[in-house]
């Protein structure tokens, strides 16, 4: 039987910012006599042929011709995942043709990279399972993708603080405990992107700002959170076709709340999944 590759938890950022595809050797096997499989590798080295995914889908639309193709966007608080299902995914095309957007769902799926003639490099899933899912589990999501994202920037640091390359690079690693997939891949990540401390920060900064997303910020236990009330206010508004971002933020001035906080408070919003933006200047509430 053969065994599937781990399906590997990250922020839409770190995957949206892989391009690098290795393709496996026509003589190459895998560890349990099957095919090897393709990788497509992370700036931090992470080695992804399958993926775990959670978020809000907020795009559904059927781009086939001659068969159904069906696209969907899923947003986490960095970023889009964009999934592809089409004839080869018959349960997950049928799950997305029947969908109400927007909805929380968790996929599970390959990772695929198309690199068309321009030079530019997209990736997407090509789902296995897709499943509707409730708050709680995105943000259990969020946290573990938030742990294990800091531990491959830890282990990147290490490697570039070390000063080693190669083979002496990947022994100093995996004598560190970092195992040896990610070392393998924090060593091409190295060569093909040139990862350094300053993405490293960044993508640090991200995944702070993605579990900070979960809950609000301390302050006066009895107090509503500035998003609570521009939440209220967005449903009171909508009517079925969306809520104008321009005149929510007029009628909530006129309540007395700062034009900054009101854009806070949607951001916010924005990266909880707890609504979503169909076309610039609309905003949708998540039901």
């Amino acid at each position: 039987m053969v065994e599937r590759e781990v399906a590997q938890r990250l922020f839409a950022k770190e995957f949206n910012d892989s391009k690098f595809n290795i393709h496996p050797k026509p003589d190459e096997v895998s560890h349990d006599g099957g095919h090897a499989p393709n990788f497509i590798v992370s700036p931090l080295g992470s080695k992804i042929n399958r993926l775990f995914a959670a978020g809000v889908v907020t795009e559904i639309d059927n781009i086939g011709t001659e068969h159904d193709l069906w696209r969907a966007r899923v947003v986490d608080p960095s970023g889009a995942f964009i999934v592809y299902a089409g004839q080869y995914q018959p349960e997950a095309a049928i799950f997305l043709s029947t969908m109400e957007v927007p909805a929380y769902v968790s996929v599970v799926g390959k990772a695929r990279i198309y690199e068309p003639e321009d030079g530019s490099v997209f990736v997407s899933i090509r789902p296995e399972d897709i499943n509707v899912i409730d708050a709680d589990i995105r943000d259990r999501w969020i946290v573990d993708a938030a742990e294990l994202t800091l531990d491959r920037i830890d282990a990147f640091s290490m490697a570039l603080t070390s000063g080693l390359s190669g083979s002496e690079l990947f022994e100093h690693l995996v004598q560190n405990n970092i195992p040896n997939g990610l070392a393998e891949g924090i060593i091409l990540a190295l060569d093909h992107y040139h990862t350094d401390e300053s993405y490293l920060q960044k993508l640090k900064d991200t995944v702070l700002d993605c579990v900070r997303s979960i809950g609000s910020g301390p302050g006066d236990e009895n107090a509503v959170p500035d998003e609570d009330i521009i939440l209220e206010l967005m449903k009171k508004m909508d009517t079925g076709k969306g809520i104008d971002y321009a005149e929510l933020i007029i009628i909530a001035k006129s309540r007395g709340m700062a034009e900054n906080v009101i854009v806070a408070a949607v951001r916010k919003l924005l990266a909880k999944g707890m609504c979503y933006e169909p076309k610039i200047g609309i905003l949708k509430v998540v039901s």
